[in-house]
């Protein structure tokens, strides 16, 4: 199911002009010239690893950050690595292309705020845990873990573009409705998270089936249409994942779980024993990271 569809008229048309106004006044970061090139790199028959070692080491908080998370207990390396050069041979080119997103993520999004602050703790566990899982359900780690650390990064320039009405105020009101999260944002602003995090994903060149997984990662009815696909798969266990890091902080009333869980377990033939098994190695991981 792709992002856009065939030509609008009458309405549909004017909705999408409407939503193109709106847009001029969000601003939605270009990918980081260093991302671009790194990227250019890698796609290379046989990506050059002086070229790319000199890409992250142009960058030095690119380059200490790339190091304080490969040494992360996430990885579970047997021996600390020091330098880019080494990351690149022990990782590889993929994990190493994703970790770099993340942090060229963290440069341009906003920070600010307790809010903001849970955004990226959850984005980061998100990305990491469904890495970790992804084989288990038939998925390829890098593009699942590509999938959690966009599945959300609408939220952050939705609450720089919105004050009043306050779109952090929305954004827990519609944590606790009954009706779908996106549907109570497009009601206050006129369009939701997933939709510009779609657009960011796109812009940044990720795949066709991660960009499309954002911007339906909150219809589970999608999850019941046409063939199963891996957009579905991603949807499925982005909302599993999320779960576990509910529980995990204690937040046990998770109203999206509530919404997409059965539809999700379903999707991904796994069990609530599966996930309550997984959950208990996940806790581990969060609380080593910690």
């Amino acid at each position: 199911m792709p992002i856009t569809t065939e030509a609008p008229t009458g309405s549909t048309c004017r909705a999408e002009l409407d939503l193109q106004v709106l847009l001029k006044d969000i601003n939605i970061p270009p990918r980081p010239s260093s991302l671009v090139d790194l990227q250019q790199e890698l796609e290379r028959d046989e990506p050059r690893i002086d070229r790319l070692v000199h890409i992250v080491n142009s960058d030095v908080a690119m380059s200490a950050a790339l190091l304080k998370l490969v040494n992360s207990p996430w990885l579970g390396l047997s021996r600390r690595i020091s330098t880019v050069p080494e990351a690149f041979s022990i990782l590889g080119f993929k994990r190493c292309e994703h970790i770099l997103t993340e942090i060229a993520l963290r440069k341009v999004l906003p920070t600010n705020g307790p809010a903001l602050y849970r955004f990226w703790d959850v984005s980061s566990k998100r990305s990491q845990a469904m890495g970790l899982l992804a084989r288990r359900v038939g998925l390829e780690p890098d593009t699942a873990q590509t999938m959690g650390l966009f599945a959300d990064v609408g939220i952050p320039l939705l609450a720089q573009r919105f004050a009043q009405p306050s779109y952090i105020d929305t954004l827990e009101q519609a944590n606790r409705s009954e009706h779908p999260l996106t549907y109570i944002e497009q009601d206050r602003h006129g369009t939701d998270h997933t939709v510009i995090g779609a657009l960011l994903a796109r812009s940044w060149g990720l795949t066709p089936d991660v960009a499309n997984a954002v911007k339906l990662h909150h219809d589970y009815d999608y999850l019941e249409e046409s063939q199963p696909s891996q957009v579905h798969e991603l949807i499925a266990l982005c909302l599993v994942v999320e779960h576990i890091i509910q529980r995990f902080q204690g937040l046990n009333a998770h109203a999206e779980w509530v919404k997409g869980g059965a539809r999700s377990l379903k999707t991904l033939s796994v069990s609530q024993d599966d996930v309550d098994n997984w959950a208990d190695e996940l806790y581990d991981r969060f609380t080593a990271e910690a």
